[in-house]
């Protein structure tokens, strides 16, 4: 397939109050296309272990097949490791989620 082929989407993040927008091709991670358009995201990992990057999927879906460091409910609840997420529809995205997504998966050992 010729990267003209593969469909583009429009990405918008909130990040610590600042609000971007940017292209991401369905063959790119949310991140990588970030990090293209110089949106400071934060990253670790980048092979969706960590959870550095995770995000709230405000609207819209995402691949991620190599999000190990999310349950699967939680994935479905709409957090991502923006590593490895892979846009499927235009974006609506709060980063900068970790503490959260911690909290939603091991917060009842915490308590």
């Amino acid at each position: 397939m010729l990267s003209s082929d593969v469909p583009t989407y429009t990405i918008r993040v909130e990040h610590d109050g600042a609000h971007h927008t940017f292209s991401a091709r369905a063959d790119q991670t949310v991140l990588s296309a970030a990090a293209a358009a110089g949106v400071p995201l934060p990253s670790s990992c980048c092979s969706g272990v960590c959870t550095t990057c995770a995000a709230r999927l405000l609207r819209g879906n995402v691949h991620q097949p190599d999000a190990m460091g999310v349950k699967a409910e939680l994935r479905d609840a709409g957090y991502a490791l923006l590593c490895v997420a892979f846009p499927r529809s235009d974006l609506e995205v709060l980063a900068g989620q970790e503490d959260a997504l911690y909290e939603a998966q091991f917060g009842q050992y915490q308590k």
